[in-house]
């Protein structure tokens, strides 16, 4: 979708969510169209430095994208990292990588996409965690002894 076809439908969503668009909403949704992986709000307090916003307004904005289904909250290595959802950003999963911590996003087969009419009820959108080692690990013989832990559980690594 082109940058246009992005504002409007960002415009849409806002006065659809009766969501003011603001001057630091604004330049918050341009520095998560700008991202290719998901960004921790210290990241992107970084990142717009310099442009007026202040630690506040840019966790209630994120609050406030979250709440208008703009953005999505997602675990990032203990974390919590934030990515922009359809039609801001293609629809994807994540894969997250135990050895090296990445969280790598991956798109899936449309014909794997969740049965809606199934649902008991309305499907805003939905998440998908898959956890196991990326290639990169394997191929690099990165892949370790021991265990890792993921939401507090131990995963043996050694098999």
């Amino acid at each position: 979708m082109d940058s246009d076809r992005l504002q409007q439908a960002f415009e849409e969503k806002c006065h659809r969510q009766r969501l003011k668009i603001t001057k630091e909403r604004q330049q918050v949704f341009e520095a998560l169209l700008r991202q290719e992986h998901p960004v921790t709000r210290s990241y992107l307090l970084a990142e717009l430095t310099g442009k007026g916003i202040h630690p506040p307004t840019l966790y209630r904005t994120i609050d406030a994208f979250v709440a208008a289904q703009i953005v999505q909250a997602i675990s990032l290595n203990g974390g919590v990292g934030y990515e922009l959802l359809p039609p801001f950003a293609p629809h994807h999963h994540h894969f997250h990588c135990l050895n090296c911590q990445k969280v790598i996003g991956y798109e899936v087969n449309p014909g794997a996409e969740l049965d809606e009419a199934a649902m008991p009820g309305e499907v805003l959108y939905h998440q998908v965690d898959v956890y196991g080692v990326c290639t990169n690990c394997l191929d690099e013989g990165l892949y370790g002894q021991g265990q890792a832990t993921v939401d507090g559980c131990i995963i043996d690594r050694t098999k």
